[in-house]
């Protein structure tokens, strides 16, 4: 509701034509502030664009490529991670690296950067098996063979505690765990990182150094529902959130496997969601728990559970309920 009120407030600043951006131009100023805040970067080092898909397409095309470069990224990635560079440059080429057993895609990543190494680009938590990565060893990794990590956080932000330290772009698209719906990302880019682009997506937004990925006008609505949901999730604590969080991905991951399932990532990879493998026909659970009130997804053959912080317990034992009614039916 408090974002709903944030958005409709938005519009009447709207509405007012160039005479309503005292009212707006505040709001983007508290959103900056606040991801800056809980992000731990500079506040010059946030901007909003409309879809991760945006802000990674801008990045590719900014990065200067020379001839022999390449860019790592893991196979069954979320298409909007990969496919914005599968068209660089002549002479650069994007390798698909597998992770290895049991879902490392650290060791996997770490494994495969060399001498021609010029990008670096991951999931901070797979859409699909809900692996994290350490972006702090992965950071390093890159930084020591002149890589540049861009990083997709929509499965991470606002759901565990970030450092961003060692990277150099992070985009959080806005309809997951931050709360804010369609249509807006937060995206962090390091000045120093930055300064080693040439962007080829311009606008008057971006016309002038320093160089910028952002080239249009914001969404403003967008941005409102950043601010508003940033606003709520600091009243509420984002230790507690990501505490809470936590706490029920750990339920379910040690009762599922109580049950006999199998959670493709390993308890010390885990983060928010866990991601079931070997069920048949993981779309068919889908409907069939959606039946028994419990909404969970398919993902990549898998039956991806995440819970957020305003899951109740109650839900959680329904879900676990008819997990348990359905293994004892297969």
């Amino acid at each position: 509701m408090e974002v709903a009120a944030a958005v409709t407030e938005c519009y009447a600043a709207l509405g007012e034509g160039t005479s309503g951006s005292p009212r707006w131009r505040p709001v983007v100023a508290q959103a900056r502030r606040a991801f800056a805040s809980e992000f731990g970067v500079a506040e010059d080092e946030i901007s909003f664009m409309a879809s991760t898909g945006e802000a990674m397409n801008a990045i590719a095309r900014a990065v200067r490529w020379q001839p022999g470069d390449e860019i790592l990224a893991l196979t069954g990635e979320f298409p909007t991670v990969t496919l914005p560079w599968l068209h660089p440059g002549a002479g650069v080429r994007l390798v698909a690296v597998n992770p290895l057993l049991g879902d490392d895609r650290l060791g996997a990543l770490l494994t495969a950067i060399g001498a021609h190494t010029r990008v670096v680009v991951v999931s901070h938590i797979s859409s699909f098996t809900g692996t994290l990565v350490d972006l702090d060893t992965l950071g390093r990794a890159c930084a020591q063979a002149g890589a540049t990590l861009v990083v997709d956080g929509a499965q991470s932000a606002g759901a565990i505690p970030l450092t961003l330290d060692h990277v150099d772009f992070y985009i959080a698209t806005g309809y997951k765990w931050l709360l804010a719906g369609f249509g807006v990302a937060v995206v962090v880019s390091k000045r120093a990182s930055m300064l080693q682009m040439q962007p080829t997506l311009l606008g008057y937004g971006n016309q002038a150094p320093p160089p910028a990925l952002a080239y249009g006008h914001l969404n403003l609505p967008g941005v409102y529902a950043l601010a508003s949901a940033a606003t709520l999730r600091q009243r509420i604590g984002l230790e507690a959130i990501h505490a809470r969080i936590a706490q029920l991905a750990r339920r379910v991951y040690n009762e599922t496997v109580g049950m006999g399932y199998n959670p493709v990532a390993a308890l010390e990879r885990s983060s928010g969601i866990v991601s079931l493998g070997g069920i048949p026909e993981a779309q068919d659970v889908v409907a069939r728990l959606a039946a028994a009130g419990v909404a969970v997804a398919e993902r990549g053959g898998y039956l991806r559970i995440s819970p957020n912080f305003y899951t109740a317990d109650r839900e959680v034992d329904q879900l676990l309920t008819a997990l348990n009614d359905l293994r004892v039916t297969r």
